[in-house]
């Protein structure tokens, strides 16, 4: 039998997560539907290159609170899901990242998932999410490929989880999940493919993460009636 708590906190990670913070500054601070711009993902990035570089400090901030707190209360209140601890944690955590991901304020569109994956890992994986920061910013040190070193840092966890000692194998099973949120993410994108360009779209989106090679002309897509962005 699932406890009333971890259900209830359950829904509570994924409404916290489904706040859009970052459609949220678009609206506030230019008037525009973020969606429609750059990346077209609902995410700090996009409000750096789409709406004011300033802004992705509070919103990077509140959305990586909205994996850490509800990660947080159940780890303070002691709650399990079938005798265990660790899995309620994750459950709560893939639940905060989903609503980020497919925020239901949104009609199911959002973010990737990031923020809010490193604020569940806080609580629940720091020596993981040591691993993923390491091999991001290594990556993005040397090849100057963030999102290719993003999700190669991503999946790097669950590996780490077998190979750190003392870390139980639900663990691992909670960081594929959150693995598979930011796959899935990535590659469906909130955006339509022709039949004719899917296979490379899906290549470009995994690797990449965007439809096409050029990232100046993907980060400063502005919708047809609107001059195109400057790049800043």
């Amino acid at each position: 039998m699932l406890p009333w708590q971890v259900i209830l906190l359950t829904i509570g990670a994924y409404l916290l997560g489904s706040v859009p913070t970052s459609y949220i500054a678009g609206r506030l601070l230019k008037g525009i539907d973020i969606r429609n711009y750059g990346s077209g993902t609902v995410s700090g990035s996009n409000v750096w290159h789409s709406v004011s570089r300033w802004a992705v400090v509070p919103v990077g901030i509140f959305d990586i609170l909205k994996g850490f707190i509800p990660v947080y209360i159940a780890w303070t209140m002691g709650l399990t899901l079938f005798g265990d601890e660790v899995l309620a944690q994750g459950i709560v955590g893939l639940a905060a990242m989903a609503g980020h991901s497919w925020s239901i304020f949104l009609g199911f569109s959002g973010g990737r998932g990031f923020a809010t994956m490193m604020g569940a890992l806080i609580i629940l994986a720091p020596w993981e999410l040591l691993v993923f920061v390491i091999i991001w910013l290594l990556g993005l040190a040397l090849l100057k490929n963030s999102p290719l070193w993003m999700i190669i840092g991503a999946a790097a966890m669950p590996l780490a989880s077998l190979a750190l000692p003392g870390e139980p194998l639900v663990l691992t099973w909670c960081l594929l999940g959150m693995v598979l949120i930011l796959v899935i993410k990535r590659l469906l994108a909130d955006r339509a493919v022709s039949p004719g360009d899917w296979k490379r779209v899906m290549i470009y989106r995994l690797l990449l993460d965007r439809d096409i090679p050029d990232r100046e002309s993907w980060i400063l897509r502005t919708p047809p009636d609107i001059e195109p962005l400057e790049k800043k």
